[in-house]
C-alpha cells in the first residue's frame, strides 16, 4: 500500500510545515518536478542562491558553445561534460513506469541538445532560459529530464536540505558520500536508495515552461509575430504548437524567439497548491483512503484459487469504483476547481488507490503499471504467478478507445500471460464517443469480446443536488 514520508516516520503536519518539505509518497513515483521557474520562490536557506546557480550553469554551457568551432574541440567536449551527469534516483519523482527510478540524458540526446543550442547561439541567442525551455522545442526532452538535470546541478543544496530535515525531524539516518562530502540522510526502504527531500515550493506537476507551446501565451504582447506564425504555419484556430513548429520558428524568426523567452521570463509564477492539486497527482491517495473507509467492500467471502476467481474479485472492485464515481461523489476528483477534466493519469491513480485499499484488506496482490517490454498496462491484479487479470483505464476524452481494446489490451494480456482483462471506460463528458465505441465493439471478434469485459462508468461532472 502506498505510504507517505510522514506516515513512515510518524511526522506531524506541523513539522512538515515548519521544514517546508514535500511529503513525498515513498513507493510510487509522483509526477512532480523541480521547476526552474519556481526556484526563486523558496525561502528555504539551502536554496537561497539556487536560481542564480542554475542560470550560471546554463550560461557556462552557452559560452562554451559560442567558442566551439566543431564537435571535436575542447569547448564542445566541456559543454558535453556539463550535460553529462549521474542521475539521482532518490526523489521519487518523475515518469518511471514502475517504482521510483530517475532519468538522465544519454550521449545521443546530449548531442542533439548541444547541436540545437549551438545553432541558436550562432543565430545570436545567448539567454540561459533556452535550457529551461528545452521541453518546449527539443524532441525527446520532457520536464522530467530538465528536473533531473537541475537536481544534479543543485545536488549539494538538495543533500544539505535533506540532511537538515532528517536531523530536525529525528528520522534515522545513514551516511551518504557524494563527491567526497558525507551527508546524513535516510534510506527509502521501498527501493533501498537514498531518500532525497525537497521543499514543496519548488515543485510542480505542471512546469511553467509547458505553457509555452500555446501561441496565445507566447505572443500575448506581439500580435504581429502571432500573425506571421499563423500565416506561415496555416494554424487556423489551432492554439498549441508542436515542438518542431516552435523550433522551426525559433530559427527563422528572431522576434518569435525573443517573444518566447520574454514571455517565459515574465510569466507570473506561484507555488503549486498540493491541497487542491488540479493535476490530480497527489490527492488521490488520501481520497482513496477516505472513500474506502466510508464505503467498505467485503471481499473476504471469496475463495481465490484460480484466474476466474481473481477476475470476479477484480470485477467486483471495478463495479464498486463505478458506484463511487456515479453515486458517491468520487467523480469530483476527475475535475479541477474550474470544472476542467484532469488528465487520464488522475483517473488511473484514483482507481489504483481505491483498488489497493480494497485489495490489501483481502490479501490480493495488486501491481500497477507493470512493464514487460512493449508498453505499460495500467494495472495487473494477481494472486500467485498464474492467476492474473489486467485492467486498462481510459477516459472518453482519449481518442484511442478503439485502439485500446483492439490492439493494446491483447498485447498486454499476452505479455502478462493471461486471457482475462477488464476495460474500464470513464465517460468524462463525451457520451457520443462512448456510443460510437460500443457500435465498434459490437462488431469485434467474439473471442476477443469474451476475453475483455467492458465496464462503462458515468464520470460526467454532475450538478450538486441543490442545482440538479
Amino acid at each position: 500500500m502506498p505510504v507517505k514520508f510522514s506516515e513512515e516516520y510518524s511526522i506531524s503536519t506541523q513539522a512538515l510545515r515548519d521544514t517546508k518539505v514535500f511529503d513525498v509518497i515513498l513507493d510510487v513515483d509522483t509526477r512532480v518536478f523541480v521547476d526552474p521557474a519556481l526556484l526563486g520562490l523558496s525561502d528555504v536557506p539551502e536554496f537561497s542562491g539556487a536560481r542564480d546557480k542554475v542560470k550560471k550553469y546554463f550560461s557556462d554551457i552557452i559560452t562554451l558553445l559560442k567558442h566551439s568551432k566543431n564537435r571535436k574541440d575542447m569547448f564542445w567536449k566541456e559543454a558535453d561534460a556539463l550535460l553529462t551527469f549521474k542521475e539521482f534516483t532518490g526523489t521519487c519523482f518523475g515518469y518511471s513506469q514502475k517504482g521510483t527510478n530517475g532519468n538522465s540524458i544519454g550521449a545521443v540526446l546530449r548531442k542533439k541538445i548541444l547541436e540545437t543550442i549551438k545553432e541558436l547561439v550562432d543565430e545570436g541567442e545567448t539567454d540561459p532560459a533556452l535550457f529551461e525551455l528545452l521541453s518546449v522545442f527539443q524532441e525527446n526532452v520532457g520536464c522530467d529530464r530538465i528536473s533531473d538535470l537541475i537536481t544534479f546541478i543543485l545536488a549539494d543544496e538538495v543533500l544539505s536540505y535533506t540532511e537538515r530535515v532528517i536531523r530536525v525531524l529525528a528520522v534515522p539516518s545513514v551516511p551518504f558520500d557524494y563527491r567526497g562530502n558525507i551527508y546524513r540522510i535516510c534510506r527509502n526502504q521501498y527501493n533501498n536508495k537514498p531518500l532525497l527531500l525537497l521543499p514543496d515550493a519548488i515543485l510542480s506537476p505542471l512546469p511553467v515552461a509547458n505553457c509555452f507551446d500555446d501561441i496565445d501565451i507566447v505572443c500575448a504582447e506581439n500580435q504581429r509575430v502571432r500573425d506571421a506564425i499563423s500565416a506561415y504555419l496555416n494554424l487556423g484556430e489551432k492554439r498549441h504548437l508542436s515542438k518542431a513548429d516552435i523550433l522551426s520558428f525559433m530559427h527563422q524568426n528572431r522576434e518569435f524567439r525573443q517573444a518566447l523567452i520574454s514571455a517565459y521570463k515574465s510569466y507570473p509564477v506561484k507555488p503549486y497548491d498540493f491541497n487542491e492539486d488540479p493535476a490530480g497527482e497527489y490527492v488521490w491517495l488520501e481520497a482513496s483512503r477516505q472513500y474506502t473507509t466510508r464505503f467498505p467492500l467485503a471481499l473476504s467471502n471469496w475463495e481465490i484459487s484460480e484466474v476466474s476467481d481473481v477476475l470476479s474479485v477484480t470485477e467486483e472492485i471495478c463495479r464498486k469504483f463505478k458506484t463511487l464515481i456515479e453515486n458517491n461523489g468520487l467523480h469530483a476528483l476527475l475535475y479541477d476547481n474550474n470544472g476542467k477534466p484532469k488528465n487520464e493519469r488522475a483517473a488511473q491513480l484514483l482507481f489504483f488507490g481505491i483498488a489497493d485499499c480494497y485489495c490489501s484488506a483481502n490479501d490480493i496482490d495488486l501491481s500497477r503499471e507493470p512493464n514487460c517490454g512493449r508498453g505499460p498496462v495500467d494495472f495487473k491484479l494477481s494472486r500467485g504467478s498464474s492467476e492474473k487479470v489486467v485492467v486498462e483505464i481510459k477516459l472518453t476524452s482519449n481518442n484511442q478507445l478503439k485502439h485500446g481494446v483492439e490492439k493494446q489490451l491483447p498485447v498486454y494480456m499476452k505479455q502478462e500471460g493471461t486471457h482475462e482483462a477488464i476495460y474500464l471506460i470513464i465517460d468524462n463528458g463525451h457520451p457520443k464517443v462512448l456510443e460510437n465505441f460500443f457500435r465498434f465493439y459490437d462488431h469485434l471478434d467474439l473471442d476477443l469480446k469474451r476475453k475483455i469485459k467492458i465496464i462503462p462508468v458515468d464520470g460526467s461532472n454532475k450538478l450538486s443536488a441543490s442545482n440538479a
